[in-house]
């Protein structure tokens, strides 16, 4: 049973998210679901299965680099969506270790749907309303709070990469970039829309991921882009690659892509549907 502060953050993130399912407890089903820490190389090997039988039901073909990339990114933005968006709704930090972590998975999609807590402790920040909580650890400021997030982020890569072994060999910056991306990321998701909440989230990024840190020597990189049709996105450049474009038959990638050129993002974001 988790703490009912951290529940109601978890709640309330729930009912915004239209991509996940989020609870607070061990989950009933828990055939469903998969807690981190057990996820091992059997696992990943069937992983990339799933992902090879969904870009064929898509796109007719599947690629092994792909395969491999999907799985990466999918597990590689748990511990950040999940700390990151916390961050930005609550300013609370839960446990993201591999054993206080599960995940369920897309029957059809092979991708993440649904995340549950598993530990009941949370790191705030003095003013929080549950910092008396017995669950809770208050640190000083936001600062504190934002290398607690990362610490833990990177605990948890530092846990996954060690033990992973994809079934093809992925560059190195995918690895660890992965996390980073599923960090900024939560940051970015968690925020509100619109020109107040756009510059609130560009703030938190900076605040969490302001780079030449321990953990992640890259900082944020979400910024405001202008595509070609003259409307504006907030949007980032990622660290890791997904490799989807090797199933394009023009084998472009998106303009969020670390391959495409900056001159190119505005005339691909244009073609984007969701503009701020």
């Amino acid at each position: 049973m988790t703490s009912s502060a951290l529940a109601a953050s978890v709640s309330e993130i729930d009912g915004a998210d239209e991509e996940w399912s989020w609870q607070a407890a061990r989950p009933v089903e828990d055939d469903e679901w998969t807690v981190c820490a057990t996820v091992g190389r059997a696992f990943v090997a069937d992983w990339e299965r799933m992902a090879a039988g969904y870009q064929r039901a898509e796109h007719g073909r599947s690629d092994a680099m792909a395969s491999a990339a999907f799985v990466l990114d999918w597990y590689g933005s748990l511990p950040g969506i999940v700390g990151g968006r916390l961050f930005t709704r609550a300013r609370r930090v839960p446990r993201l270790g591999p054993e206080a972590l599960a995940f369920r998975r897309h029957p059809a999609e092979g991708r993440p749907d649904g995340v549950a807590l598993l530990d009941e402790r949370f790191w705030c920040l003095p003013d929080d309303p549950a910092a008396t909580d017995g669950a809770a650890t208050v640190v000083d400021d936001e600062q504190a709070l934002a290398r607690v997030l990362r610490a833990e982020v990177r605990a948890h890569a530092d846990w996954f990469l060690s033990c992973y072994r994809p079934g093809v060999k992925l560059a190195r910056r995918n690895l660890l970039g992965a996390f980073f991306d599923g960090l900024d990321v939560g940051v970015w998701s968690g925020g509100e829309r619109g020109p107040a909440g756009r510059a609130a989230v560009l703030t938190d990024a900076a605040l969490v991921l302001p780079g030449g840190t321990p953990e992640f020597p890259s900082r944020s990189t979400l910024y405001v882009l202008t595509d070609s049709c003259g409307r504006t996105h907030l949007t980032r450049c990622r660290i890791s690659c997904c490799h989807d474009y090797r199933l394009d038959d023009a084998e472009q990638g998106c303009f969020t892509c670390p391959r495409t050129a900056p001159l190119a993002r505005p005339h691909r974001a244009a073609t984007w549907e969701e503009a701020e």
